[in-house]
Order: C-alpha cells, then structure tokens, then sequence
C-alpha cells in the first residue's frame, strides 16, 4: 500500500471518527457525565491530531520529492 493510498484512508477514517467522539462529547457533557465528556473529549483530540500529522507529513513528503500537490485517492 502506497503512503498517500494510507494518508487518505486515515483522513478519511479520521473525519468519520471525528464526528462521532464529537457526538459522545455532546451528549456525555449535556447529560451530566464530566468523566465521560472528559474521555470522549480526550479522544477527540486524539483522533483529529493524529489525522493532521500524517496527512500533512505526507504533503510535506511529496514536496518533498518535487510533487506539487500530493496525489490522494
């Protein structure tokens, strides 16, 4: 598997995860439940900085490599 086949499938895989730690998030802090918003919060986070670093480190590979844009699926 390519890098840049990789990088989208964890962006896309990103995003989709993204928006549902977003929703445990709502409903744990609009329920009452500080200890599972934190959770859900905390995952949030996680899930949208790890899309970033390899998304945008294999952009800066492929300028790397003299490609203008980066050549997802």
């Amino acid at each position: 598997m390519s890098l840049n086949i990789f990088a989208g499938w964890v962006g896309f895989g990103g995003v989709l995860l993204t928006a549902l730690t977003l929703g445990m998030f709502l409903v744990a802090a609009g329920s009452g439940h500080p200890g599972w918003a934190i959770v859900a919060g905390s995952a949030l986070v996680l899930v949208i900085t790890t899309a970033v670093v390899v998304v945008g480190g294999t952009i800066h590979h492929d300028h790397k490599l003299g490609r203008d844009t980066p050549h997802f699926p």
